[in-house]
């Protein structure tokens, strides 16, 4: 063996190894940050290879942005969990070809594989190992109820099968080492965001007038309503005779018309048969009598003593006379008002003013 050719042996094994992990060090705080351990375990028990320098990078991202994030030849699989959106997780072509590699050879050679798409069975081995790396996270962890779902070979399915959510982008990059080869490797997962708590203190609601109580209590009430094709008034002879096979006859407009109708009987909406997504429906057209309901107003406040106002009536105590004879002329007389004479008059009605009526005589 020529000196050259123990050079990059001599020199790998001249470089300090990397020193084990401290058990005292504290945990990372972002989401899976014990991805690095768990990932080294799994594909340590899954192939002849061991990962080292692993380093995690957090971040948020949109859909769009997770997208544009994702290499066009990385391998690609969906995440699900229970009761959740699914989330993502990719691996570089370099990375996943290394993997593949050492676990069908059983080593890694000196040339670089070529770029290639991910097959199915290349799916299936990954999958493994992710659900492993996935599991080793602790139950203590979230992430650690998400498996692998289905390949993505198709990367422009994406936006059809992720939601447009916000997404926690945890981000691995190790060191593959078998024998004296070394290969980077690159795994990212995507994983939804959790919606935010809401704060203990918020959980009591604001609280709300009588007024407001009552409208809710009052408009939360259920409303019977029928729809009514059309109504038919016959003898009750004819009634008692009708059965199976009889025939009733509807105006024709009714058969375009169906009125839905209260309880009490009261038409309240006019609308036209039709169809929405398969099944029967009904679409308003109108309001009964081609005229509009109108919500209900206050009525006006009663007027202060004195004022003067216009009514047609008797005050109490008086007394009425009919007329023996009277005419009905076409043009009527007008209505005369006569002021009140006395306060003691005008206080009858204090909000009515008298009024007198001049009744036509005969000519």
């Amino acid at each position: 063996m020529s000196v050259p050719d123990r050079d990059p042996v001599l020199r790998r094994k001249l470089t300090p190894r990397t020193p084990p992990p401290d058990p005292d060090a504290p945990v990372l705080s972002g989401r899976a940050g014990l991805l690095a351990r768990s990932f080294g375990r799994a594909i340590s028990d899954a192939a002849p290879l061991i990962a080292e320098d692993g380093a995690l990078h957090w971040k948020t991202a949109s859909l769009p942005e997770l997208l544009d994030a994702i290499d066009t030849d990385a391998f690609v699989t969906l995440l699900d969990t229970a009761g959740g959106p699914p989330g993502l997780v990719t691996l570089d072509q370099e990375g996943f070809a290394t993997v593949i590699e050492a676990m069908t050879i059983g080593r890694l050679g000196a040339a670089r594989p070529g770029i290639r798409r991910p097959t199915g069975t290349d799916a299936a081995l990954l999958g493994d190992i992710l659900d492993t790396a996935l599991h080793g996270l602790g139950a203590e962890d979230p992430v650690s109820a998400f498996r692998c779902a289905r390949p993505v070979p198709d990367h422009r399915l994406l936006p059809v099968l992720l939601d447009e959510i916000a997404y926690d982008l945890v981000a691995l990059t190790a060191v593959l080492i078998s024998g004296d080869v070394t290969r980077p490797l690159r795994l990212m997962l995507a994983l939804p965001q959790r919606p935010e708590e809401p704060d203990a203190t918020d959980d009591t609601p604001p609280a709300r007038s009588w007024a407001e109580a009552m409208e809710d209590a009052v408009m939360g009430a259920s409303a019977d309503l029928r729809a009514e094709l059309g109504r038919l008034r016959l003898p009750l002879a004819e009634v008692l005779a009708l059965g199976p096979g009889g025939a009733l006859t509807l105006p024709l407009s009714n058969l375009e018309e169906v009125k839905l109708v209260a309880l009490d009987g009261t038409p309240h909406a006019i609308g036209r048969l039709g169809q929405t997504r398969g099944m029967r429906a009904i679409r308003l057209t109108g309001w009964p009598g081609g005229l509009q309901h109108h919500t209900m107003i206050d009525a006006s406040p009663p007027r202060a003593q004195g004022t003067t106002g216009l009514a047609s009536g008797l005050a109490l105590g008086a007394s009425f006379q009919e007329p023996t004879q009277h005419s009905a002329p076409q043009d009527a007389p007008p209505l005369a008002f006569d002021p009140p004479e006395s306060d003691d008059a005008a206080n009858e009605f204090p909000a009515l003013a008298p009024m007198s009526l001049d009744l036509p005589g005969d000519d």
